[in-house]
């Protein structure tokens, strides 16, 4: 765990702040640290959960902007979704609920700097969302960089925004920030060498693209590709939101499930179960292939309902001579696909 002074030094002045009396969670703002762009939503406008989500880069800030979504989506979607955060909070909480460690070392710096804990609200706990990952204390330095520089940023942010001034800080005062396809502006804050700061705007929003892997193993694709075609299949790589705890001290791990069921039947014919997802999709990749020749199977055609499965595929399906189709729906794979979390999220407790 890395909890340093100035990571509680910028922590308690942005709480002294009180950023949440006047900006809400849709404030959106981004900064500029010493690691790349990250985008900031104050939340506690509403009295109750008090934070600073701080959504690394263009990816972290696209899982921000599916979360505006989520009530619209199935529960399981709803869980999916929030499993991909990338983001860091630093969120401010009662003593009961926080973890005795950190707890020490926060006494231990108040001792230190003579300064008194407030009583609603007033502790401090850093946490680190990853995609695909459980929530974890902070245990990389670049992590500890971006949360420090953000709040002191965003302290400086929320004194100009004083009096709901809109212009000051460059917000849009109808709330007109970058819709979930992106393309719009929204505040930018950088620091300068002599501590000062200035505002400007960002460039129009990007959301994030999944990477595509590289399907690599040519003699498994021609072997496939060779094979007769069979029936048609509804595909999706889902997540399930129960984690494993690991056994290096690492953050755990929501394992991935990669489903295949027949288009017409909807007779479930592969689960394929990972852990390296998305370190190392070839992998998962080699598997499928492998299952594939072993089951007699080589579709004409696989059908997609979400971006990450369709980009885990296109050159998996491109190689092995397979159609890749995307759907907006699939209801009887969606079906499936909720029984099966709720098996394994079971089976897991």
């Amino acid at each position: 765990m890395i909890l340093t002074d100035s990571m509680l030094d910028s922590a308690f002045r942005f709480r002294a702040a009180e950023p949440w009396s006047e900006l809400t969670d849709s404030d959106i703002f981004a900064v500029c640290t010493s690691c790349g762009t990250v985008y900031c939503s104050v939340m506690g406008n509403g009295g109750e959960h008090h934070s600073l989500g701080i959504y690394i880069g263009d990816r972290g800030f696209t899982t921000y902007l599916n979360t505006l979504l989520l009530n619209e989506k199935s529960p399981l979607e709803a869980m999916l979704g929030a499993i991909t955060f990338d983001c860091i909070n630093c969120d401010f909480m009662q003593a009961k609920d926080i973890d005795d460690e950190v707890k020490k070392v926060i006494r231990q710096y108040v001792e230190r700097h003579g300064i008194k804990i407030p009583r609603k609200f007033g502790w401090i706990d850093f946490t680190r969302f990853t995609p695909y990952r459980g929530q974890w204390c902070i245990t990389n330095e670049d992590d500890a960089k971006i949360a420090e520089e953000a709040l002191r940023a965003a302290t400086f942010f929320a004194d100009n925004f004083h009096g709901k001034n809109y212009d000051a800080v460059r917000l849009d005062s109808l709330g007109e920030y970058p819709p979930v396809e992106g393309g719009k502006q929204i505040p930018l804050v950088t620091p300068h060498a002599d501590g000062s700061y200035t505002i400007s705007r960002t460039p129009p929003f990007i959301e994030y693209e999944y990477v595509q892997p590289v399907f690599s193993n040519q003699i498994l694709a021609h072997r496939t590709a060779s094979m007769k075609h069979t029936a048609d299949v509804e595909c999706r790589l889902l997540h399930i939101p129960a984690p494993m705890m690991s056994q290096d001290g690492e953050p755990p791990v929501y394992p991935g499930v990669f489903i295949m069921t027949d288009s017409c039947s909807g007779d479930i014919l592969l689960p394929l179960t990972t852990t390296d997802y998305p370190d190392d999709p070839d992998r998962l990749l080699t598997e499928l292939a492998n299952h594939l020749y072993s089951l007699g199977l080589h579709p004409r055609r696989m059908t997609v309902s979400d971006e990450c499965t369709r980009s885990l595929l296109a050159d998996f399906c491109k190689k092995c001579d397979i159609e890749l189709e995307t759907k907006a729906t699939l209801p009887n794979l969606e079906e499936v696909c909720a029984i099966m979390v709720q098996q394994m999220m079971m089976g897991m407790m």
